[in-house]
């Protein structure tokens, strides 16, 4: 029952991977903790879901996407910088909340407010990268800031707006694996976990590719608010 339940997890991982660039942690962290060891399940979800936005910023390629995310990238590294100095300062579930409360309240205003865009420059990039890298090094919260900064260009379609976060968590994410190989995590038990998970990963993101050239860049916008609405909701239940 475990290995279809586990199974389950990242096939619906990889589908929503391919629609909106980003997910994987957000349904794995919710489920995975249950029936695997959370030392196995933090290096395994940050291995999948680097795996999986690679593979699909490489499929979707979109223009000019390094132009875009250049600027929340040199944010997010002042971000994790600033976020590692008040590491030991800042109580975790004060913060926590605070952005769970900002994440719904942005996921609900973007879902109801139906023209509530905004030019995405650099000075806003940096701004947005400083959050995410920030917020990332206290709770692994990354996507969310990107797939909102992303998602509120009136401009972009839906290949830039999944190709744009894909892209980012991909890069980050090997920073993030880097880490985790590091300080030893990545051991032979996550890494047949992840050989295990990677034939589901890959059905996922074949059937999110078929789903995904049937549905317009407002679906894909309302799927961006929705997953930042479920990350904003577990960050206010976070023990």
């Amino acid at each position: 029952m475990e290995i279809i339940l586990f199974g389950l997890v990242f096939f619906v991982a990889g589908i929503i991977s391919e629609l909106i660039g980003f997910g994987v942690a957000t349904i794995s962290m919710s489920i995975l903790p249950f029936i695997l060891p959370l030392d196995v399940v933090i290096p395994l979800v940050a291995i999948t879901a680097m795996i999986a936005t690679g593979i699909v910023a490489f499929q979707t390629k979109s223009k000019d996407v390094f132009k875009h995310i250049t600027p929340l990238l040199a944010g997010s590294v002042i971000g994790v910088v600033i976020g590692m100095f008040f590491l030991n300062v800042i109580d975790k579930k004060i913060l926590s909340a605070t952005l769970g409360l900002f994440l719904v309240a942005y996921a609900l205003y973007g879902t109801i407010i139906k023209k509530h865009y905004f030019h995405t420059g650099k000075k806003l990039g940096i701004f947005i990268g400083i959050l995410s890298g920030f917020f990332g090094s206290f709770l692994n919260i990354h996507g969310p800031f990107v797939g909102i900064y992303s998602s509120s260009d009136g401009r972009a379609s839906k290949e830039d707006i999944k190709d744009m976060i894909a892209t980012y968590i991909f890069i980050t994410g090997l920073l993030t694996i880097t880490g985790h190989a590091l300080a030893e995590r990545v051991t032979k038990e996550v890494l047949t976990y992840f050989l295990i998970s990677l034939p589901f990963l890959i059905l996922g993101l074949l059937t999110g590719t078929k789903l995904f050239k049937n549905i317009d860049a407002k679906t894909v916008k309302y799927g961006v608010y929705l997953f930042v609405f479920i990350a904003g909701t577990s960050l206010l239940f976070l023990k």
